[in-house]
């Protein structure tokens, strides 16, 4: 008597499992593109005042005050200060993926049809942002974002990649002469 549901539990199973892995990159999506936004606003915003670096200091403890008082954690000066750094590195990339006005004009619109991986400019979560923001150099920064999204790296494994010198041994391994003779070169790891 249970043989003729497995099939069926199989089938349910695999669609409960699929709209859950939806639903996490929809909500990742949509966290990263909402917090483009709010640094977009922010910097538009800024760009406006006079004496920018005092003026944005006290704006940002104030909004920061405001949000978290109405809508919890995650609105810290601190926080808002990534979002506003994550539009300035990221924005000159949303030019050249999308419209200029897209984001801006029909951010709602965008935020109503997400679906999983069809509109995705940040694949990666906020936090993979967050932590890639902390690199400096802009080519590494951009090595270990391209390989977190081939290689579907959770955070976890681009920390721990990116401690481990990822990016530097693969640079070393390119130009033999810096390698010590007998030095085993590294190849590249597989996902």
């Amino acid at each position: 008597m249970n043989e003729p549901v497995n099939p069926l539990y199989s089938h349910i199973r695999k669609l409960l499992i699929s709209a859950r892995q939806a639903a996490v990159c929809n909500v990742n999506a949509l966290q990263v593109l909402t917090n483009f936004e709010i640094g977009r606003l922010i910097v538009e915003h800024e760009q406006k005042g006079a004496k920018r670096a005092e003026y944005g200091e006290q704006i940002l403890k104030e909004l920061s005050k405001r949000l978290t008082n109405e809508f919890g954690r995650g609105y810290s000066w601190s926080n808002l200060n990534h979002k506003r750094r994550f539009y300035l590195e990221y924005n000159e990339r949303m030019q050249q993926n999308t419209n200029d006005k897209l984001l801006s004009d029909n951010l709602s619109s965008i935020l109503q049809t997400l679906s999983a991986k069809s509109y995705a400019p940040f694949p990666l979560s906020w936090s993979h942002y967050v932590f890639l923001m902390g690199i400096n150099n802009h080519n590494e920064r951009n090595f270990y974002e391209i390989e977190s999204i081939s290689a579907n790296w959770s955070l976890r494994e681009l920390k721990r990649q990116n401690n481990s010198g990822l990016y530097e041994r693969l640079a070393l391994s390119r130009d033999k002469e810096k390698v010590q003779p007998g030095e085993k070169v590294p190849s590249r790891p597989q996902p």
